[in-house]
């Protein structure tokens, strides 16, 4: 793993062997009257702080893990052949962007599948202006798809295409997922602002047209809905919504899962598994 456009490391380091101080969310929570609010966690409780707040609360801790964005950080998935090198295709694909780490998840046939995550510039600009710090180090930075499936991997067996719909205060995120080799991917993800009822209905549809095209016939087979203590729609509706748009609803599993702190823990069960 290399973040190089985040870290400051004079050598070369293998990332994936060293473990954060703690994880922040990087994206808000709602918090009284106080806009930017991040939930942060050393592996234990998690707890919401608002920006001026955190640099106390967390002050002298080096090693930072960030959970952000699917728009903020670029995930892809690619499949490689015995003569192709993972760290030439990043480069090929990711040359503009300022930090790229690779994560291989296992062989499928005679093919390596990777992710190659990376951030970009102008991503990077808005990162560190959240960050209460003059330097931060980071030393993992993982999408909030992949950090809700970790958790959600925790309670329920994940089989072959998933939806997650995450509930929160400003927005619904949709992640279109699957697994492979018993690690979590993310084929798509979006955003849901205004216009829930029909935008929401509309992203599903195409979610499970994508997996079905990706994984050749298999269309999404399990849905979870999770919500914290705010959603921009009831969980209900919600649940509603998503069994009238998917075409194999009676193959379908829709579980709700009530965990305002999804990510944060998530990522910290992502750490405690790559002992």
């Amino acid at each position: 793993m290399k973040l190089s456009g985040l870290l400051d490391f004079d050598i070369s380091v293998d990332l994936w062997k060293i473990k954060p101080d703690l994880y922040i969310d990087l994206r808000p929570f709602p918090y009284g009257v106080v806009e930017q609010a991040y939930a942060y966690s050393f592996g234990g409780e998690v707890v919401v702080s608002s920006k001026e707040e955190l640099l106390s609360r967390i002050d002298g801790e080096e090693k930072l893990g960030l959970v952000l964005s699917n728009n903020v950080i670029s995930s892809k998935f690619f499949l490689l052949s015995p003569d192709q090198d993972i760290r030439e295709v990043a480069f090929r694909n990711f040359r503009e962007d300022s930090a790229i780490d690779d994560f291989y998840i296992g062989d499928i046939g005679i093919e390596r599948a990777y992710i190659v995550n990376s951030i970009d510039t102008a991503s990077k600009r808005i990162i560190e202006s959240q960050l209460p710090f003059i330097e931060p180090v980071i030393v993992r930075a993982i999408p909030a798809s992949f950090a809700i499936s970790c958790f959600i991997r925790s309670l329920f067996d994940l089989k072959s295409t998933y939806l997650i719909v995450e509930c929160r205060a400003y927005e619904i995120c949709l992640y279109s997922c699957a697994i492979v080799e018993g690690i979590p991917i993310t084929l798509s993800s979006d955003v849901v602002k205004s216009n829930v009822s029909n935008s929401l209905k509309e992203k599903i549809i195409f979610m499970n047209h994508k997996a079905g095209r990706f994984f050749k016939t298999d269309l999404i087979s399990q849905v979870f809905v999770v919500s914290g203590e705010r959603s921009v729609m009831p969980v209900e509706k919600i649940a509603e919504i998503v069994s009238s748009s998917l075409k194999n609803i009676d193959k379908v599993e829709i579980k709700v899962v009530e965990e305002p702190f999804s990510a944060v823990k998530g990522a910290w069960l992502f750490e405690d598994e790559k002992k």
